[in-house]
C-alpha cells in the first residue's frame, strides 16, 4: 500500500491539497445556480452524518487526507455562515463579519429562492453523475481507501 509506507510529509501535503481542492469544489458548486431541497438543519445534521460516515469507513492509512478533503469542502460554510447561525440557534452573540468567500457574496452566489428549481435539479443529477461515474473508474482506489468487504476478502 503507497500511503502507508509514503512519508508524513507527502500525507500532509496531499491532505493539504485535498482541502484546497474541498473548497475550490465548494466554491464551484456554490456558484452554479441551485436550490436549497432541505431545510438547513437537515442538512447540516444528514452532511455531518455523511462526513462521519464516510471517515468511519476509511481505512486509517487515508483518513487524515479523507477528513482534510470533508472538511475543506464545508470549511467556507463554517467561516462564513455558522456564526449567524450559532447565534440563532443556540442563542451565542458571536460577531458577525461579511462573507469572506466570494460564492456566498450575493453578486457571486448561484443560490435560487423562486419556485422554479428545475436548473438546479438538473446541475444535482449532473454532480451525482460525474461522481458516480469517477468512483466507477477508479473502484480499485475505491476498495483500498474504504473498507470495503471485496478488500478484506482479498487480505484472507
Amino acid at each position: 500500500n503507497r500511503l502507508q509506507t509514503a512519508p508524513a510529509k507527502k500525507i500532509l501535503a496531499t491532505g493539504v491539497f485535498a482541502f484546497l481542492l474541498g473548497i475550490l469544489a465548494h466554491g464551484a458548486l456554490d456558484y452554479v445556480p441551485h436550490c436549497y431541497p432541505l431545510p438547513s438543519k437537515v442538512d447540516a445534521v444528514l452532511g455531518l452524518a455523511m462526513i462521519l460516515g464516510l471517515l468511519w469507513r476509511t481505512n486509517p492509512p487515508y483518513r487524515l487526507v479523507m477528513g482534510l478533503a470533508c472538511l475543506g469542502c464545508v470549511f467556507p460554510d463554517v467561516i462564513d455562515l455558522s456564526p449567524a447561525i450559532l447565534n440563532k440557534y443556540a442563542g451565542f452573540s458571536l460577531p458577525v463579519y461579511g462573507n469572506l468567500f466570494p460564492w456566498h457574496w450575493k453578486a457571486y452566489s448561484g443560490s435560487l429562492y423562486t419556485a422554479d428549481c428545475s436548473v438546479s435539479t438538473a446541475n444535482h443529477v449532473c454532480v451525482v453523475f460525474m461522481v458516480a461515474t469517477v468512483c466507477w473508474f477508479r473502484r480499485s482506489d475505491m476498495l483500498t481507501v474504504f473498507n470495503m468487504k471485496k478488500q478484506q476478502n482479498n487480505r484472507a
